[in-house]
């Protein structure tokens, strides 16, 4: 009764001892202490950052009004054609264009945290939504398509920002996004060649409008192709002329920004002067109809169920446009973004938005690079937009009603045509990395054929399905005398035999000894295959030693093709297989930042292997681990010693520098090698 009441207490003691160093629970007991004190304070700053404007304001100097004022105003001028020309790209009444500009701009004021960002219609976003309601509008109107589409933008905008999930954008490289940008953009602006030259029912796709544009080319109207072609002339101009004296001349570069609204004013004026008086308009005109913003609608439940999974494409798109422009003039600019906020920003522009009426938005570089020429101070401008824009809807709208649809759809393509290439970035991409290659062709051409949501797919898809690849196909480093002075090293699964110094320089090898240098995280992608790499290179320089403790292993084995493999490869590689059995190896983790069960376990399995198969006399020494590598190797309950701290007989070794690992304790070694020593050359 005594030894069994003893036995209960040593159990008892083991069971607080076990939770009383368990990592899990000392991490839930530290929360639980911390958070109700930090709570309050935490809670305060939280609110801070979600509303900028509290931050900024104050700070606020009335010097600023001036440049603000003219930026704002200058973006509101660019807004009405932008909004026009991307509403008609998203096949909704244009004057929903209007709708969707003013909001975004108001809401910046609060909620942005770039001061250059103009957040509004895109040609992109433009063509993702329409792609949704060429699929939808036998049962839906347009607009409410539209509105729903970005109302689901904002919800997903929220959640990103809300739980800090931006991470997941990632995934999206910038060869991804470059070939998806440019495949756009060339399906956006052959999708207006028929307004431009007065043809109707031209097909969908790129190469298909190509033919059909030039297979009826006796068929283009006269009247919009002098219109339409007359537009592309004069923007282009005016752009040249900004390029060339725009730096020097104040006048000229705020006309060359704002060519866009001068063509608008040119050709609606035309378009009135030639057509009040007839019955039948020489040419298509826009026909804008608006009596002012349009009434808060609630969405339809059944619409927003359709549009849900769809509306994912849209959202990343808009946000890692968004994203990358406003990182991008904070850079130029020297301020910084906050991600996060911008996704909130982002969610919360869409989701009000979208109750008037709106198109999904996003931020647009043509316009954020206007803004920070007109030096804008701070994201104040964004009142003078929103004035602007509403100024137009409420007073000026009437007279877009005469608006040539040949111009809208020319500023649309003057607009997109710088989105395509250069060739020269598709050539860098190619020579920097096959891999990046491969994905911007796989966005490219699969958005061509196969529409945008596709080609943004498949080319995520991709880029998962490499980093899974690479993270499997890890090269491990194996470094080794090759007894002649040399040394054998390897980043394969088949060692080469190279010069000395190649490897680990500065250290010379004994030749009793391999180094193993880890090239990354060891973790359940790459673990398994990364030991049996190890342990086959290792096998290939050093004879196998037979272990009392596994001679019953031995004598069952029935298969000789791992055997076969090793002389195979020894042949082909012209290897000599060492006279010295191997002593020590020394486990390099210098590039490991993480590692996981699986690591641990394969690690483990590699350790028992050594000793199996090439002596339970090798010892194995690790260097350079990460403190959270430690913790998890310790947690894992594998045996481990510091060199400078007490020793246990069974314990691995931890040194501080790999030339220490190598030479340390060489007289001795528990092997065959016990007594010899190899001295440093």
């Amino acid at each position: 009764m005594v030894r069994q009441s003893y036995n209960l207490e040593g159990k008892v003691e083991a069971l607080r001892e076990e939770l009383r160093t368990d990592p899990n629970l000392s991490r839930v007991k530290h929360y639980a202490q911390i958070i109700p004190k930090r709570l309050p304070s935490a809670t305060k700053q939280y609110l801070i950052d979600k509303v900028p404007i509290a931050q900024w304001l104050p700070r606020y100097s009335p010097s600023w009004l001036i440049s603000d004022f003219m930026a704002g105003l200058t973006i509101g001028v660019m807004l009405i054609p932008q909004g026009l020309s991307y509403a008609k790209i998203a096949t909704i009444p244009i004057e929903h264009g209007l709708y969707s500009s003013w909001l975004p701009a108001a809401i910046a004021v609060f909620l942005g945290t770039s001061k250059d960002l103009s957040t509004g219609p895109t040609s992109l976003m433009g063509l993702l939504t329409a792609e949704i309601v060429a699929d939808l509008q036998d049962e839906y109107d347009p607009a409410a398509i539209a509105a729903a589409v970005a109302f689901m933008v904002g919800v997903y905008g929220l959640v990103i920002g809300l739980l800090g999930l931006g991470f997941l954008l990632d995934y999206i490289s910038i060869p991804i996004l470059t070939g998806f940008i440019s495949a756009t953009a060339l399906t956006i602006g052959l999708g207006q060649v028929g307004s431009l030259v007065g043809l109707s029912d031209t097909p969908s796709g790129a190469f298909s409008i190509i033919g059909d544009v030039l297979k009826r080319l006796p068929k283009w109207d006269g009247p919009t192709s002098g219109i339409g072609f007359g537009t592309i002339v004069i923007l282009y101009l005016l752009e040249k002329l900004g390029k060339k004296w725009g730096n020097k001349h104040f006048l000229v570069r705020y006309i060359s920004s704002s060519r866009a609204i001068i063509v608008l004013i040119i050709f609606t004026l035309i378009s009135y002067l030639v057509n009040k008086d007839r019955d039948e308009t020489l040419w298509a005109i826009s026909k804008v109809d608006t009596d002012g913003i349009a009434y808060p609608k609630v969405h339809n439940s059944d619409l927003i169920s359709k549009v849900a999974a769809r509306a994912i494409a849209p959202f990343i798109a808009a946000a890692l446009e968004h994203q990358a422009v406003a990182k991008a003039f904070g850079r130029r600019n020297h301020y910084t973004v906050d991600q996060t906020q911008e996704f909130n920003y982002l969610g919360v522009t869409n989701l009000v938005n979208s109750f008037f009426g709106a198109m999904p938005v996003g931020g647009a570089m043509s316009r954020t690079a206007v803004n920070s020429e007109c030096g804008v101070r701070s994201p104040l401008n964004g009142i003078i937009s929103a004035a602007f824009i509403l100024l137009t809807i409420y007073f000026f709208s009437p007279a877009l009603y005469w608006l040539p649809k040949a111009t809208l759809a020319a500023i649309i393509i003057m607009a997109v045509i710088h989105l395509f290439g250069p060739f020269s970035t598709f050539y860098k991409i190619y020579r920097v990395s096959i891999a990046d290659y491969i994905a911007f062709n796989v966005a490219f051409f699969v958005t061509i054929f196969a529409g945008s949501e596709f080609g943004i797919g498949s080319a995520a898809g991709w880029a998962v399905v490499w980093t899974l690849l690479r993270s499997a196909f890890v090269k491990t480093h194996i470094s080794s005398n090759s007894g002649s002075g040399g040394r054998i090293n390897t980043s394969q699964s088949i060692p080469r035999v190279l010069g000395a110094g190649s490897e680990n320089v500065g250290i010379t090898i004994p030749e009793d000894t391999v180094v193993v240098s880890f090239q990354d995280s060891v973790f359940y992608p790459n673990a398994q295959r990364s030991k049996t790499q190890i342990l086959e290179s290792i096998q290939l320089i050093y004879p196998s030693v037979q272990n009392p403790n596994y001679r019953a292993d031995a004598e069952r084995s029935w298969s000789v093709a791992g055997e076969r493999r090793l002389e195979r490869l020894r042949r082909e590689r012209n290897i000599v297989l060492k006279e010295m059995p191997l002593s020590v190896v020394v486990w390099d983790f210098t590039m490991v930042p993480f590692i996981d069960v699986t690591g641990v376990t394969a690690l483990a399995e590699l350790k028992d292997d050594i000793h199996r198969q090439l002596g339970h006399f090798v010892e194995i020494r690790m260097v350079n681990l990460a403190p959270d590598v430690l913790k998890r190797f310790e947690r894992a309950r594998w045996q481990l010693a510091d060199i400078d701290g007490p020793q246990d007989e069974n314990a691995d070794l931890i040194y501080p520098t790999l030339d220490r690992a190598v030479w340390d304790d060489r007289e001795n070694l528990k092997g065959s090698l016990k007594g010899v020593v190899t001295e440093k050359s």
